[in-house]
């Protein structure tokens, strides 16, 4: 056996890398792609065996040899049935444009035995774990070989040369199948790692702005009951009352990371706008403007941080008091606009600038927070349009 031989063998698989490490970077787009990822692995690796069909090993002038079975395998274990089919019927075309021989008739042979058990444990190798994996694929080419080998025999007469590159051929596909897969596998499970570690961190944040709203909440309601016990008594124990009520329904952490239905974020600032107008009375009016399906799901404790910046920060420093407006408007693609604007003192733009960007939990930590976790969970922040002495408009819209 010459060292042509070797060469060729490894300028098949030259060929063959490319495909094989292309899987990861194509399956890392979404399922809704999955069409377009299968027709993307079907051209690679047609691709991939047809140049490896081009460039075979030569034992003897009457006999060549490829590892043409390493880019089906692959493809089709990790492509899918349908891409096996079509990578059958392309080496079956290929070689009929090299005349009608005994190759072709060894061709058509060996895929009419060896692709309906490749097809058969297709879905259970996509199902499986790394060593399954492995052990599905090295049987299978095992089998494929095995099958060449005896019909090369039956058909052509046992040759010790052409034996030698058959041989070579069985371990170099065996190698190199190994070798593909178990790196697939390793680059595969290192980005599901990657996915689960971002996800994690992801969901931590949120969960850790959110619980960040409701001691300021905590802190602001018991503040407004504490200034009350002295003067007004039957006040404070009207806002004790209505505050019980408010954490009743606020208080469910079964849901910390999930949506939450329109309604019940609606019936938590209504609570939230008792609590305040027991306080402020008449200084205090806000105003709902609601054209939504109360069970659409939107993120939860979103709204009333806006309110209360409204009332805190807005309506209430003016003598006269103000109204709050809530306004929630649903899109036609079940979308939900939100807007919050108040008539109160507005918010001078280099304080606005500052409240986006600090982060501060002092004044304008309600903002910040929302502005947060709607870039993590939407990509998008809050709008304010404020104005000194006029009021303030804060609005988003939830995906």
């Amino acid at each position: 056996m010459s060292l042509a031989v070797i060469k060729d063998f490894l300028l098949q698989i030259s060929f063959i890398a490319f495909p094989v490490f292309s899987i990861q970077l194509i399956l890392i787009e979404k399922a809704e792609k999955e069409r377009l990822i299968r027709l993307v692995l079907t051209v690679l690796f047609g691709l991939s065996l047809l140049i490896c069909m081009s460039i075979p090993a030569y034992a003897d002038s009457d006999f060549r040899l490829d590892i043409r079975a390493i880019p089906l395998l692959l493809g089709t274990l990790y492509g899918g049935r349908r891409t096996g089919l079509i990578l059958a019927a392309a080496i079956a075309l290929y070689r009929l444009s090299f005349g009608m021989d005994l190759g072709l008739l060894l061709t058509v042979i060996v895929l009419a035995v060896c692709m309906p058990a490749i097809l058969y444990y297709q879905q259970a190798f996509a199902r499986s774990e790394r060593g399954r994996k492995l052990l599905i694929a090295l049987s299978l080419a095992s089998f494929y070989s095995l099958v060449g080998v005896l019909f090369n025999i039956i058909l052509r007469g046992f040759s010790p040369p052409v034996f030698q590159v058959q041989l070579l051929h069985y371990v170099l596909s065996l190698v190199v199948l190994s070798l593909f897969i178990s790196l697939n596998e390793s680059i595969s499970n290192m980005l599901r790692r990657n996915r689960q570690l971002q996800a994690d961190a992801h969901a931590a944040e949120i969960a850790l702005l959110r619980s960040q709203i409701k001691p300021h909440f905590l802190h602001n309601a018991l503040n407004s009951i504490a200034s009350l016990c002295i003067d007004e008594p039957q006040k404070a124990q009207d806002l004790t009352l209505e505050f019980s009520r408010y954490l009743r329904g606020s208080f469910n952490f079964q849901t910390l990371d999930t949506l939450t239905p329109l309604q019940h974020e609606l019936d938590l600032v209504q609570a939230y706008v008792n609590i305040e107008k027991v306080r402020y009375g008449q200084r205090l009016r806000v105003e709902f403007d609601v054209n939504a399906d109360p069970r659409l799901p939107i993120p939860p404790m979103i709204l009333q941080p806006l309110v209360e910046n409204a009332i805190r920060h807005g309506v209430t420093r003016n003598v006269q008091g103000g109204t709050v407006k809530v306004s929630i408007r649903q899109q036609a693609d079940d979308s939900v606009s939100i807007s919050v604007e108040d008539n109160g003192c507005g918010i001078a733009e280099s304080k606005r600038l500052e409240i986006m960007e600090s982060g501060s939990q002092k004044q304008g930590f309600g903002l910040w927070n929302i502005n947060q976790r709607l870039k993590l969970l939407y990509g998008q922040s809050i709008t304010i349009d404020s104005a000194v002495g006029i009021g303030t408009k804060v609005s988003f819209r939830t995906n």
